[in-house]
This record gives C-alpha cells, structure tokens and sequence, in this order.
C-alpha cells in the first residue's frame, strides 16, 4: 500500500488544480525491489515523493510518467529486470514489474471524491479498497472505493465493466491484488488496493528527543501526534511536520483518541512520574508497539511500583524498554533514529504477518 503521504499530496494538488500522475506496481514476479502497491507521485512541476523500487526501473518510470503527464493517458510499463539488464544497470534486483501510470488531473469531482474519501478512510481506520481498472492508453483513469460496509464511492459507471466481480471480498483484501475477469466482462483486468487504517505514532512528550522523533517518524510514513501538557513545548514551531498537537494531561489523550492494532506508542515525556502514568495508561489498550525511554534501572522501577498496583508481568512483556534498537546511540539525533528503526522494524513484521508466506520470502 502506497504512504499515505502520496495520497495526501495527490489531494492537495487536486484541490490547487495541479496535474500529477500516480504510479504503482501492480504485479512483481521474482526478486524485483519494491512488491505490488509500492507507489510514487509525480507532480507538475517535475517533483516526486514515494519510490517503486530506485535504479533504472524508476528511470524507467519517471520518464514514462512525464509521458503520461503530457498526453493525459494512462499507460501500463512492462519492466523485466534479469540476466544482463541487470548488470548494466548495477541494480542487484531482478525480476519483471508491471508498473501503472494513471494521470490524475482536476476538474473530475469523482475522482476527487475517492481520493479525499480514501484519505479519510485511513485517518478513521476504516477498512475497504481503491479498485483501478487497468485500461492501457485509455484517457484519465476509472477508480471508485469499496468500503467494508459495501458502499461504492467514485465512478460506479465501471462497475457495469465488472460483472459478477466479488466486491465485498476485495473491500475485505488484506494485500494488493490484480485480477482478470471473465469474458463476460470484457476480460478487464482490475487492481485492487486495501485501504486500512494509517500506522499512526503517538508521541508522549514535547522534548528534546521528540522533536527529532516526529519528521522522521512522517518520512518513514506514519501519522504523527505529539502529546504534551505543556503549551510552551507542544507549538507548530517546535513540530512542524506532526499531524496533530494535543496540549493536555499525557493520561487525558486516551480520553480523547482511538488506539487500534494499526497505533503505535512512544513515551518519551520529562521524567520517570510522567512515563509512569502514560504507561500504565497505555497497558489498557492494545496498540501494535508500546515503546518507553529509559534505562533498564528506571524500567525497572516503575515496572515494580506498577507491579504493586496490580499490572501483570505479561502486560509489561509487552512494553520496549529501553526504546529503540540498539545502535549504541549517544544524541537526541540518534536516539531518534534508534527509535524510528524499531517502529519500522515492528510495522514490517505487522504488515508480514497478514501476507501468505510466499509474499514474505
């Protein structure tokens, strides 16, 4: 699944009437370097963010995208990577890519319907799946949302192409899947991507650490909330790439926000109290990483006074403490990264286990 960042930035050029074109792989065979769904954008004015996979196969993409950003026609890119192609390009990958290039340009209100509904989509954590009739050469793109409750949002129009397809197991699809129906419907090929909830980090503290946590906890793809009482700390200043401020009571914020399996907690706040009560807060839900700062005497500390109260030592298991992984990081710099890496590594091996095991090779 793409970052949503790409999907945010396909949004907001939408709403400033700028043209892009959104790129995805659609089918990977062999050892290619990014799976089905990896995504890039490229914008007007030549810019991108995402990647699908670095080398001559993105060379290869870029150049076909400014194709496409010219004509307004969608295109599919057929990339084999094996034997002496991939020697010359000194890509240590190989494998064949089908790569899909959908101009996205204002002025189609349905297509802006699905791309801002799939945004809100992901910041809700409700489930469904953007369905891309794949049509080479074909002006602009046809898409619609499946949500898990069964509504269609987007070009309906396309369903007529899609016969008896069955849209409530791909609202249900847990990893990118390409189709090709059958005769009575054309033959048409779909891509249908799942829309899940966005990994979002919520960062207990406004510190030193936290403010180097935030932009690279965003980079990497995660939705950032940092939480903090104080007001002087917890400023658009101090945090200019975070998604959202909370000025509040740390333990208040559970309160105030869902904690789902896609949420993942770091507490880094101002002192061992501080921690200590987010913590035992954050042990009453059930988040996909639970991460605290600390050395391994203060853990032990306030494991015992929680102990004391009634915490069980298997909840504690749960907790990563120290946070991060251990890169022997010394800064607020490399504490940060340190910290992120652990989110990233736990994030992967979330999203692995929802994926058959030939996915995961």
């Amino acid at each position: 699944m793409a970052h949503m960042s790409i999907y945010s930035e396909l949004t907001a050029a939408l709403t400033s009437g700028e043209k892009s074109v959104l790129v995805r792989i659609i089918r990977k065979m062999g050892s290619a370097p990014r799976t089905a769904g990896a995504a890039l954008l490229l914008k007007a004015d030549g810019s991108f963010i995402g990647t699908v996979g670095g080398g001559r196969l993105e060379h290869d993409v870029l150049r076909r995208a400014r194709e496409v950003l010219e004509s307004g026609r969608c295109a599919v890119l057929h990339v084999r990577l094996s034997g002496t192609e991939v020697a010359a390009s000194e890509m240590l990958c190989g494998g064949d890519v089908d790569v899909l290039l959908e101009p996205v340009f204002p002025g189609d209100r349905l297509q802006e319907a699905v791309f801002s509904e799939l945004v809100a989509m992901r910041e809700q954590g409700r489930r469904g799946a953007l369905v891309s009739v794949v049509a080479d050469g074909r002006e602009g793109g046809r898409r619609f949302l499946i949500t898990e409750e069964g509504a269609v949002i987007g070009d309906a129009s396309g369903l007529s192409l899609l016969g008896g397809a069955d849209l409530k197991r791909w609202a249900g699809a847990r990893e990118a899947l390409l189709e090709t129906l059958s005769a009575s419907a054309g033959r048409t090929t779909v891509f249908v991507e799942p829309v899940e909830a966005e990994a979002a980090l919520l960062l207990f503290g406004a510190g030193h650490i936290s403010i180097f946590v935030a932009p690279l906890a965003r980079k990497v793809g995660f939705h950032v909330c940092v939480i903090d009482d104080r007001e002087e700390f917890a400023r658009p200043e101090r945090f200019p790439s975070a998604d959202r401020l909370m000025v509040c009571p740390v333990t208040e914020a559970f309160e105030r926000i869902a904690v789902t399996p896609a949420t993942y907690i770091a507490i880094a706040t101002r002192g061992h109290i501080h921690d200590r009560d987010v913590l035992r807060a954050a042990l009453q839900t059930r988040p996909a990483y639970l991460g605290m700062i600390g050395s391994r005497r203060k853990r032990d500390l306030i494991y015992v006074s929680l102990i004391d109260e009634g915490v069980s030592a298997e909840d504690l298991r749960r907790v990563h403490c120290p946070i991060g992984i251990a890169i022997g990081a010394q800064t607020p710099e490399e504490i940060a990264v340190s910290i992120v890496a652990e989110l990233i590594q736990v994030r992967a091996r979330v999203q692995a286990d929802r994926l058959p095991a030939a996915e995961t090779l």
